[in-house]
């Protein structure tokens, strides 16, 4: 499963940025700005690229991935 390594919400708002920035620039929809705030990992590549952009990181500073009994289920499906 994707997560976040940190709450990015809190570190857009430290950042400045807000649902007002988001509604104004138009970097961030005010919809994915409520996934992020809820921890919500299944954003858009386009959003991705946005938050590398205002938090000034690559991806892999933003999330990691830890295996779950889900995922070791659906690997066994495949192999």
């Amino acid at each position: 499963m994707i997560k976040y390594k940190f709450n990015v919400g809190d570190a857009l708002e430290r950042a400045g940025f807000n649902m007002y920035k988001a509604k104004t620039t138009g970097l961030i929809s005010q919809e994915t700005l409520k996934k992020i705030k809820n921890e919500d990992t299944n954003i858009s590549a386009k959003s991705l690229n946005s938050l590398c952009l205002i938090l000034d990181m690559q991806p892999k500073d933003i999330f990691i991935y830890e295996e779950t009994q889900e995922d070791l289920k659906q690997k066994q499906k495949i192999y």
